[in-house]
């Protein structure tokens, strides 16, 4: 029995565990295997971590993305309204400007020899001095006057309740940062308390005030009818013959010959000359070209012979003449022989907008429409060479603006016209002889500009309007937003 007993006991010592035959040892095997399991459990959290971190991340940077564009849309809802209130603003002075030219000026030596007629002495000595007298003022209140936010906060008072002041006796009106003195006792008609303390505070609260917004506008204004009339080329008449003239004088300057010697996109080279009669055809309504003829009197273009659009055949794509009037001064790109390099050189001194009848305005402050004024005033039958000299010309033009500046009721076409004389130059008679309804120049324009530009924070908005005069705040002639 023993022998067997023994040999039981140590057939089941082989076959037990490890652990039962080494209490508190591990095998090779089983430490490794522990320590890759910590090291998988270390990459885990590591990379959990990690992508907790770029998701809180983008959910932040997500987050200021979306607070910087709804900032950016309030913005620009900002600077819209401010830019249409400088557009608003600008026509409200334009219609004080329109009142400003319908004033009438008592004319001083009228008023004199009625007097004397009155007292026995005849004739009315004052009618020599009638033909002389400007018949409205001429003041242009636009250029004297800034259109933008400070004029109108100025324009505005605070609405807000009056609260005594701690400084000193009196009230003042309750500014925004006030604190408002709620009664704890206050109850409504319905016993709610905390409904009746909001009421009470609401109640007291100040109102804010119009003038007190955020942002700010600017609004430049600028005259059309100071400029060229493209139009006035259809006339068929000597305003067409002026016009023409006075463009080729702008465009053959000097100054500018470089415009005319380089190729342009379509490398297409032309000529003052091509580019005038091509302004003409493109408004006009046969489909024949234009012949220019300088020396007609009544109307320097002829009917020709050619196609009027046989320019436009050599560029890519091809598209026909519009033979209608022009909707923007933007629309000069399509015509033939004008480029950025054009543009550049002539945008500020050519219009589009005004009435193919308005004459231009000699109250510009451009030397160089003021020296096609001039040339215009001038009599064709008897040229003067000394138009032609620069130095001259810069001379006549400083005498003009000192007489501008000097005179009281702003200057007049008979104003202008006396300068010139007294400069020793021939005044054309057609404009001479009848001053107030000469087809040439005048002294009052009714197109005009409105460039308003609003700012709220980094936004920017502008608004662009051409407005014509009329018995409200301006028939609106052409608009824009950017």
């Amino acid at each position: 029995m023993a022998p067997s007993f023994f040999r039981q006991v140590s057939r089941r010592r082989k076959q037990a565990p490890a652990a039962v035959q080494a209490p508190g040892a591990l095998t090779t095997k089983a430490v490794r295997r522990d320590k890759r399991s910590r090291g998988v459990a270390l990459i885990i959290a590591i990379v959990s971590i990690a992508l907790l971190t770029v998701v809180a991340t983008e959910f932040a940077y997500n987050s200021r993305v979306d607070l910087q564009l709804a900032a950016n849309q309030r913005d620009e809802v900002r600077a819209y309204y401010m830019a249409r209130s400088g557009l608003a603003l600008g026509r409200l002075l334009m219609r004080f400007q329109k009142q400003v030219d319908q004033t009438p000026i008592p004319n001083p030596m009228a008023m004199l020899g009625q007097l004397g007629a009155m007292m026995g002495g005849g004739q009315a000595p004052g009618a020599a001095g009638q033909a002389f007298q400007p018949q409205s003022l001429n003041i242009q209140l636009w250029k004297l006057a800034r259109v933008d936010c400070h004029m109108l906060k100025g324009l505005v008072k605070s609405e807000g309740a009056q609260v005594e002041d701690d400084s000193g006796g009196g009230t003042r009106s309750r500014l925004e940062n006030d604190p408002v003195d709620v009664d704890p006792n206050f109850q409504m008609e319905d016993g709610d308390g905390a409904g009746g303390a909001a009421a009470q505070m609401a109640s007291q609260m100040q109102r804010r005030s119009f003038g007190g917004f955020e942002g700010c506008f600017l609004a430049t204004i600028t005259d059309e009818e100071e400029k060229l009339n493209v139009m006035r080329l259809n006339t068929g008449g000597a305003e067409a013959q002026a016009t023409a003239a006075r463009m080729l004088d702008m465009l053959g300057d000097k100054r500018f010959e470089f415009l005319w010697q380089q190729d342009d996109a379509n490398k297409v080279r032309s000529t003052p000359e091509e580019t005038l009669i091509a302004l003409k055809d493109w408004a006009d309504e046969d489909p024949s070209q234009s012949a220019l003829n300088r020396q007609d009197p009544t109307n320097p273009f002829a009917v020709g012979f050619a196609d009027e659009g046989s320019p436009y055949s050599r560029y890519e794509p091809r598209y026909e003449v519009k033979n209608g009037r022009f909707d923007s001064l933007d629309e000069l790109y399509r015509v033939h022989g004008v480029n950025d390099r054009f543009m550049a050189a002539f945008r500020d001194r050519l219009t589009v907008y005004p009435d193919i009848n308005s004459k231009p305005n000699i109250n510009t402050d451009d030397p160089i429409m003021l020296g096609l004024a001039i040339m215009s005033a001038a009599d064709p039958n008897r040229p003067d060479p000394r138009l032609t000299d620069p130095v001259f010309l810069n001379e006549l033009i400083s005498r003009i603006r000192a007489a501008r500046m000097f005179s009281f009721f702003g200057m007049s076409v008979q104003d202008f016209l006396g300068v010139v004389e007294q400069a020793g130059i021939a005044v054309n008679p057609l404009i001479k002889g009848n001053v107030a309804q000469n087809r040439y120049l005048g002294d009052k324009s009714k197109t005009f500009t409105i460039k308003s530009v609003g700012e709220a924070g980094s936004v920017q908005k502008t608004l662009t309007a051409v407005i014509r005069l009329d018995d409200g705040l301006g028939k609106l002639v052409y608009y824009r937003e950017e």
